[in-house]
């Protein structure tokens, strides 16, 4: 198992492929349908495992890549154009592993701010909250619940000392349900840990768009996850209530451009999670997520069966390297064995000794024995 300019190309191939193939069916419901949103984030969640792991295993094929791909990959990796000892393809690597380093020391950088910013502030005691709460958890530690004016919109943060940060305003005891048991769904489901998996991958992959539509989609799914956990058990007028918080909630967020929380910049989004919800679409089924593992572990197989790599003629010139060089065969050649049981290799009026185990390997391949005296 190593890694390799193909592997690392395969990767690429591969995953930005299937991350269109999946985003178009997904938005179009065709993959809800088949999986189900959970296994959708199934077969999202393949698509990062195959970028992360860009190897090739001692099982994969090799394919002859065609002669462009030989040319690209040759004045890509092999001709020294910029300097005597750089390749275009150094100088690319060089650069992408610089904005990834830039990248993701920004990413920890706001990531340590924000917890800093949150884990300073004092936790509400928020009986109506602490009674939701308790009702809906079934993890190990239930969240703290901070209320606070520095958010517009609640949210959820943290992935070992969870939290729950809900907006410093007036809420129902209706309302406060609906929000706290979608955002225990978030902490339930573990989507913290997926948002920042993503982010990391984006910070590897940051030449590559496809990375982004997987981040935007993925974060889709799993507030389209968090929707359906909610109102699963709601009759339709509840449904049309909790709907009424997600919009009324989404309307604060329009207010400032500097608060903290869920915001959408894209209100068709908004409006998708609506269409889900009030067409009541099956899109928990426990089927699905079977179907989804099944596909992604047959592609996940697929995806490493295989990697196209270049092929190269070995030049005569390098082959001949002798003025006299000339071929051997059973035509111009034979073997000679002597009395006393040694042998002898004639080619170009030469006789050359060899051992028995090697004239025995010859003979099997066609040539001819001539046996003669001592010399």
């Amino acid at each position: 198992m190593h890694i390799t300019f193909f592997s690392v190309w395969m990767t690429v191939l591969w995953s930005s492929i299937l991350i269109l193939i999946f985003y178009v069916l997904r938005t179009k419901y065709q993959l809800i349908d088949i999986c189900s949103v959970s296994g959708v984030i199934v077969l999202y969640l393949f698509c990062m495992i195959r970028m992360i792991i860009p190897v090739e295993f001692p099982w994969t094929k090799i394919i002859f890549g065609g002669e462009l791909y030989n040319r690209i990959y040759y004045f890509s990796c092999v001709e020294r154009n910029i300097g005597n000892d750089v390749s275009v393809f150094d100088l690319l690597c060089l650069l992408w592993y610089a904005g990834t380093f830039l990248i993701i020391l920004r990413y920890v950088i706001q990531y340590v701010k924000i917890a800093r910013f949150f884990g300073g502030m004092p936790v509400q005691r928020n009986s109506n909250a602490a009674q939701i709460v308790d009702a809906v958890w079934n993890g190990s530690k239930k969240p703290d619940i901070i209320q606070t004016a520095a958010v517009r919109t609640p949210c959820c943060f943290g992935i070992l000392r969870k939290k729950i940060i809900i907006p410093d305003k007036p809420y129902t005891e209706e309302q406060l349900r609906f929000i706290l048991l979608h955002e225990c769904s978030h902490l339930l489901n573990h989507d913290i840990l997926v948002k920042n998996l993503i982010n990391i991958l984006c910070a590897l992959y940051w030449w590559n768009p496809c990375v982004y539509l997987l981040k935007k989609d993925l974060s889709q799914s799993l507030e389209i996850r968090c929707d359906m956990t909610a109102v699963k058990e709601l009759d339709h007028q509840l449904k049309g209530d909790y709907l009424a918080v997600i919009l009324s909630e989404y309307r604060d967020s329009l207010k400032t451009r500097n608060s903290v929380g869920l915001r959408y910049d894209n209100p068709k989004l908004l409006l998708e999670r609506f269409q889900l919800v009030a067409n009541e679409r099956r899109v928990l089924v426990k089927r699905g997520n079977i179907l989804a593992w099944v596909i992604s572990i047959c592609l996940l197989l697929i995806s490493y069966s295989f990697v196209f790599q270049t092929r190269y003629d070995v030049p005569k010139s390098d082959i001949e390297t002798v003025q006299d060089a000339h071929e051997v065969d059973i035509h111009n050649s034979y073997l000679i064995k002597m009395k006393n049981g040694t042998y002898f290799f004639h080619s170009n009026n030469v006789d050359i000794p060899i051992d028995e185990e090697v004239a025995k390997m010859m003979i099997g391949d066609g040539f001819i024995i001539v046996e003669k005296s001592e010399k």
